[in-house]
């Protein structure tokens, strides 16, 4: 009904040097990817658009990010919502709003959270956003992150120890489900996110 309302789901692809980026952030776009892939699966068609960017270059001058808000300046207006993850695919625990985001969204956020409360995915933490949506935040776009217990993101955050086998699938599962749970049904109000 609303294609040109976009809702972006993201992660990037670029690491540190010295790792595979497991976490930070091949993980990341997985879920963004993953989520969208189960909804078509499931057959769930929203009214509005979700879109699936995977950026590059967030480790090193963000120009996947800006290239991004380059490209599609003239529709930023049409965004709903931004969801970066790029803290790790651990247990998820809900969403971070960005500061700024408007009272509407906030309070649209905490009832869909109302879904996600089984496996505890249901926090909207007072902060969020990231560094990929930086570019498209800063011009208005309300920007979310997907938080994960972060208790062992930095154990191996840019080392050598950031591989797959860090990775646990029954949270990357869970972080899938919440990805696209938030997206879907943000894409899928009558109404918008504001």
């Amino acid at each position: 009904q609303k294609p040109e309302e976009i809702v972006l789901v993201s992660g990037h692809y670029d690491s540190w040097d010295v790792g595979q980026g497991a976490h930070d952030d091949g993980g990341g776009c997985i879920v963004a990817w993953e989520a969208v892939r189960l909804l078509k699966e499931l057959g769930l068609r929203p009214r509005r658009t979700i879109r699936v960017v995977l950026y590059t270059n967030e480790e090193n001058g963000l120009r996947g990010g800006n290239a991004y808000r380059d490209a599609h300046r003239s529709e930023l207006t049409k965004h709903v919502l931004a969801i970066e993850s790029d803290s790790g695919v651990h247990r998820p625990e809900g969403l971070g709003l960005a500061a700024n985001a408007p009272p509407q969204a906030r309070a649209n956020l905490l009832e869909i959270g109302k879904l996600l409360a089984s496996i505890r995915a249901h926090r909207i933490a007072d902060d969020g956003g990231g560094a990929d949506i930086g570019p498209i935040m800063r011009e208005g776009v309300v920007g979310a992150s997907l938080d994960v217990d972060g208790t062992h993101y930095f154990d191996i955050h840019h080392t050598h120890s950031d591989t797959l086998d860090k990775i646990s699938r029954e949270d990357l599962a869970l972080c899938v489900a919440t990805m696209a749970v938030y997206a879907y049904t943000v894409a899928d109000m009558p109404q918008p996110l504001r």
